[in-house]
Order: C-alpha cells, then sequence, then structure tokens
C-alpha cells in the first residue's frame, strides 16, 4: 500500500510540475501563437511566431510552426523559407523536411516535395504524417505519368504546343496537373492530368508571362500612339496594337512562343460571317450587332491610323484579329490595387461553363495569377472557367459560341416608337428629348435578377417606357415629379394601362417574330436532330432559337396575364397564393404587377367582396395557373 501511495504521489506532482510548466509556457510569445492556431486566428498566431522567434532565433520548432501557419494562409514561398531554415538548425529532424516537402507540393514542385518527404521518412521512418504525404504525392506522381501519345496524339498543333509549355515553364509558370486535349481542329480544352482535391492552386503565371495594357502601352508601338494624343475607344485596343507588334517580331519577340498558338483565323465569330451562315441568322439582331462591331473596329483602326504614322503599316484585318484575340481571352485583374487587363497564357484555354470549378486572381504575394479549384476534379475532367451569365447574342457575338438551356439569359429587342396619333404627342415627345423611338433589348423576365449592362436591358425599364406611352390624362400626373417623368421608373399605373403595354408588347413581338423566315419549333426540331454542317451552323440556330423564345414568352405573358387583369379580386387571390408559392417568371409578374393592381381597385370600391385579404400560400387553389411552357 505504501509504494502505491508513493507512486499517486510521484504522478500528482510530475503533473503539477507540467501543468506549471505548461502555464509558464502559455504566458510566453510561443505559448499564445499556438492558442491562437488552436482557434485558427492564423494572422495573429503569424505575429506571435515573430516574436518568439525575434526572442529565440535559433529554435528550429519555431521556424517549422511558423511554417505550418503560413501554410494555413496559404503563404507558400514564406512556409517555405521558415521549412529551409528549419533544416539548417537541426538537420537531423524530420519536422523541417515534412514542412518543406508541404510547401513544395503546395507551390506544384512535386518532384522537389517528394525528395523532401523522402529525406524526411529517413529521419523518422516511422512518422505518421510523412508517410501519408508521400502515398498521396506518389499517387498524384502515378497519375501524373500519362504517356505523351494519351495527351498529344491528337493534337494538330503539338510543336507550337510543347514549345509555348517549354517557354512557359523556363519562365516559372506551373500547371503540372493540366493538359491540353484537341476536340476537332478549331476545338480545344483543358483536362486535368489527376485528381484534384478542391482548394488546390492547379495554374500559376508570373508576372512577367502576363500581357497586360501597362505591358502594351510601354511598348514602342503604344508610346508612339500615346505621343500622338489619340485616345483609344476600347481599352482592349492597347493589347490588340501590341500583339500586332509582336507578332510582326516574330523571332525576336518575347511573346513569340505564346502568339504561335493563337488562332491564325476567327471563322467563328459572327462579324466575320459570309452569305451562308448569315442565312440561318436572317431576322436576328445578331447580324446588326455584328456589323456594329466591325465598324467600331474600323472607325477605331483609322482613328489610330490618321494620328499615328507608325501604326499605318498594320492592316485592318490585323487589328480585327488582334482585337478578336483580345476579347476571346482577356481577363480582367487586380494588380498591387490597380485595375488592369492582360492576357493570360495557359488561362485562356480554358471553356466556357456557367457552373465552373475554379476561381482566379492575381496573387500579390505569390506575385502571378493563380487559379485554384473551388471544388474536386477527376482525372480525365474538362477544367472551365466562366465568362459569367450572359446572352446567347453576347456569348455569339463577343467570343464565337453559344450555350445550351440558357433560358433565362437570352434575349430578344423590342423596337417602339411613340405614335404621332397620341392625345398628348407634344407633351410627350417634349419628355422624349425630342426622340420618339427607343429600343429595348430584354430577357423573358419581369425580375431585377437579370445579367444585364444597360439601362436598355433592364425589363422593368422596357415597361416603364411602355407605360408612359399608354399613359392618359390622369395618369400623366400619377408618373410625373418635379423633375419631369422619371421614364425608367414608373411602376404599374392603372389595370387599364397595364393591358395596353401588354397588348403593345404583343404586337411588337409578333412583328419581331416575322422577321425569322422559318418558326421556333423547326429550331427546335433542327436542335433535337443536332445534325449540322458544323458548329456555326448550329451557333446561327442557337441564337436565332433563343431570341424567337424570348419573344414568345412575351406574346404568352400578354395571353396569360390580361384575363388575371380583368379578374375582381375575389376571384383572382387563390390563384394569388399559388402564384405567390410557386416561383417561376410569370407567376413574379403577377405578384409584382397584377396582384398590387387588381387589389388596389378592390380598395376604390370597385370590388364589394367583403372576404379578407389573406395572402397566405397556404390558401387552396380552386383553379389551376396555366403552367409555362419552358
Amino acid at each position: 500500500m505504501a509504494k502505491k501511495r508513493d507512486k499517486r504521489r510521484k504522478q500528482k506532482a510530475a503533473a503539477a510540475k507540467e501543468k506549471a510548466k505548461q502555464a509558464v509556457a502559455s504566458d510566453t510569445a510561443a505559448g499564445k501563437a499556438r492558442s491562437a492556431v488552436f482557434r485558427k486566428d492564423y494572422d495573429s498566431a503569424i505575429k506571435l511566431w515573430n516574436q518568439a522567434i525575434e526572442e529565440d532565433q535559433k529554435n528550429e520548432k519555431l521556424y517549422a510552426n511558423r511554417a505550418a501557419t503560413h501554410i494555413e494562409l496559404s503563404n507558400f514561398e514564406e512556409a517555405l523559407e521558415d521549412a529551409e531554415t528549419c533544416i539548417k538548425l537541426k538537420p537531423e529532424w524530420h519536422r523541417g523536411y515534412y514542412r518543406k516537402g508541404v510547401a513544395l507540393e503546395k507551390l506544384l514542385q512535386y518532384q522537389e516535395a517528394r525528395v523532401a518527404l523522402k529525406e524526411g521518412e529517413k529521419q523518422a521512418p516511422e512518422d505518421a504524417s510523412i508517410k501519408k504525404a508521400l502515398t498521396e504525392l506518389e499517387s498524384v506522381l502515378n497519375e501524373l505519368a500519362i504517356s505523351l501519345e494519351e495527351t498529344t496524339a491528337d493534337n494538330p498543333d503539338n510543336d507550337r504546343f510543347t514549345k509555348m509549355l517549354k517557354w512557359m515553364k523556363d519562365g516559372g509558370c506551373k500547371f503540372p496537373k493540366l493538359y491540353l486535349k484537341y476536340y476537332s481542329e478549331d476545338y480545344r480544352g483543358v483536362h486535368s492530368l489527376c485528381k484534384i482535391p478542391s482548394n488546390d492552386c492547379v495554374l500559376y503565371v508570373p508576372l512577367k508571362y502576363l500581357m497586360t495594357n501597362e505591358v502594351a502601352m510601354e511598348s514602342e508601338i503604344g508610346k508612339a500612339i500615346q505621343k500622338s494624343g489619340y485616345e483609344m475607344r476600347s481599352e482592349h485596343s492597347w493589347l490588340a496594337v501590341y500583339l500586332i507588334q509582336e507578332k510582326h517580331k516574330a523571332a525576336k519577340s518575347f511573346w513569340k512562343p505564346y502568339i504561335d498558338i493563337l488562332p491564325d483565323k476567327y471563322g467563328n465569330m459572327p462579324m466575320l460571317f459570309g452569305d451562308v451562315y448569315k442565312q440561318h441568322l436572317e431576322g436576328s439582331y445578331a447580324l446588326t450587332m455584328a456589323d456594329n462591331r466591325m465598324n467600331s473596329l474600323r472607325a477605331e483602326y483609322e482613328g489610330i491610323c490618321a494620328a499615328c504614322p507608325a501604326f499605318r503599316k498594320y492592316m485592318f484585318l490585323e487589328f480585327v484579329w488582334g482585337r478578336l484575340a483580345v476579347i476571346t481571352r482577356i481577363f480582367g485583374l487586380n494588380i498591387h490595387g490597380k485595375k488592369t487587363s492582360a492576357l493570360v497564357p495557359y488561362a485562356d484555354m480554358l471553356n466556357h461553363i456557367t457552373d465552373k470549378q475554379t476561381d482566379w486572381q492575381y496573387d500579390d504575394k505569390r506575385k502571378g495569377y493563380t487559379m485554384i479549384t473551388n471544388r474536386a476534379v477527376a482525372r480525365g475532367e474538362q477544367i472551365f472557367d466562366s465568362y459569367g451569365r450572359k446572352c446567347n447574342g453576347r456569348y455569339f457575338v463577343n467570343y464565337g459560341f453559344t450555350i445550351d438551356n440558357n433560358f433565362i439569359d437570352n434575349d430578344a429587342v423590342f423596337k417602339v416608337r411613340l405614335p404621332p396619333s397620341d392625345p398628348h404627342y407634344g407633351m410627350k415627345l417634349k419628355y422624349l428629348h425630342g426622340q420618339p423611338m427607343r429600343e429595348f433589348q430584354v430577357p423573358p423576365t419581369y425580375s431585377e435578377d437579370v445579367s444585364v449592362l444597360s439601362e436598355n436591358m433592364k425589363p422593368r425599364n422596357m415597361f416603364s417606357f411602355f407605360r408612359f406611352l399608354h399613359a392618359r390624362d390622369k395618369e400623366l400626373f400619377m408618373v410625373s415629379s418635379v423633375d419631369g417623368y422619371q421614364i425608367k421608373d414608373i411602376n404599374p399605373i392603372s389595370i387599364r394601362n397595364e393591358i395596353e403595354v401588354l397588348k403593345h408588347i404583343q404586337v411588337v413581338a409578333r412583328e419581331s417574330l416575322k422577321k425569322f423566315p422559318s418558326d421556333m419549333k423547326l429550331d427546335h426540331q433542327l436542335l433535337k436532330v443536332n445534325k449540322f454542317m458544323d458548329m456555326n451552323h448550329r451557333n446561327c440556330v442557337m441564337m436565332r432559337c433563343g431570341e424567337k423564345e424570348t419573344l414568345h414568352w412575351y406574346m404568352d405573358l400578354a395571353d396569360k396575364a390580361v384575363p388575371l387583369l380583368k379578374m375582381k379580386w375575389k376571384d383572382l387571390k387563390r390563384l394569388a397564393a399559388k402564384c405567390h408559392q410557386i416561383p417561376t417568371r410569370f407567376n413574379y409578374y403577377v405578384t409584382e404587377v397584377v396582384v398590387p393592381l387588381v387589389k388596389n381597385q378592390k380598395k376604390s370600391g370597385d370590388d364589394d367582396d367583403d372576404d379578407d385579404d389573406d395572402d397566405s400560400p397556404r390558401i387552396q387553389m380552386k383553379k389551376k395557373l396555366p403552367r409555362e411552357k419552358w
């Protein structure tokens, strides 16, 4: 019994001693740093590690711990530096090699990471962390060992592309988990060589390999244009003229390996279409949009030539090539706090999808462009970027492609004129600044959640204009303000007015549909069969089909909404509850426009229904609302 009591006393004494030691340690900078790491307050932890290292610069454990914290903050260069210092201080300690291996792997230097981890394994053969890291890295390296034939057999530009890859790698660019795959002569994509986890850097391009606006403006041709005093109509033109200059330099240009892999022609762009494809776009606003773009490029080219003699040696079609190369590949970056545009080798080869697997930015710490996965990517999976939500008109005219199932963002053009027969024509024309015509390019919705850039592309602004056109007598006072008429901010005025608006929109939509030589059903059938001359032909059909679907949506809106506007509130409110419950584009219009107008009519005494105004979505439906065709 005495022996047991002595043993317990010794254990308690040892525990008390250890507790006292930890209490002292917790008051040190290193102890506070550990607490900050435990709380995942890594920024504070770094400051505390810095303080601890200032107090004890020969302590290898402090460097190893700071390296681990840097890794949590994605400061991989700093982590590598700390790991190297740790190894110098204590070469026989395995933890320094482990930190070095992890940092190198994050920097996409896999072979170097393997060497570091192997050295760590030599120092501590049983360390579980090193074993796990080595196993995972070996798995990645085995997956990356895809044969050259597998990744390049169908690559018609293999020689040019291989030279660009060497040029990039020699300059410090890193993309070991990616490869280029060709689907046809003019269609290619970027794929993963192995399984890639989420939050993994798959591409790093240092600043020197980013062709920015600033690089273009500081070039020989850039300085000449600036000296001439000419003001570019588009920021994209700086990169375009620089591309042309560098292409003419050929082998003397630093950018030659990159320029050599750019398309020689852009046959998929509508502005360069011949009659064969244009006939498939008859009636589509894409033709007008493409012509406007070409006229804009010609005006820019002629303006530069007029002001800057040094640019006159370049042909107009060369300038078109440069501008198309830029608009189809441009990235908007924030470099050291300054917004700029840039061409990014390899990154600009990713195709578009709305649900992309990657996010990118300029990383000031790493001094380069980084692309990070936002979800896991399977081996062989194509890696996408996103050009953002757009209508097929912008995808097609700007980038040369269309996407399927783009109903919500597709749009159509509505041209409307204030009729001279309007009894208030003179007064209305005054507030329209003497311009009776308006043109809107809008998607099929009344919602404000739309992917549009300008005011004439917002559906509510189109409805506002139509309401102004059909305002009569006292209604004009309802939409006026001290500043006159705010044409784009007119809410629903009255049931009469809204019915006239819907009918007018329907007429305009019907007239627009008559401009197409074929109907929407034929387009749907062609897309279902999916047998086209080529991708350009399919894009033309997809483009015009999207416009027709949008026009039909507005026609259907009138057919379904006008009868509802004519209903009494006691008959409408149950339908309204259903609309509130089921979110569709039509139901949104009913909730936002039809319901307030009809309820307001009741409050004005036009509806003698004595039922309460319960708008609860739980009300049972007695009559089904017609569903949208889409």
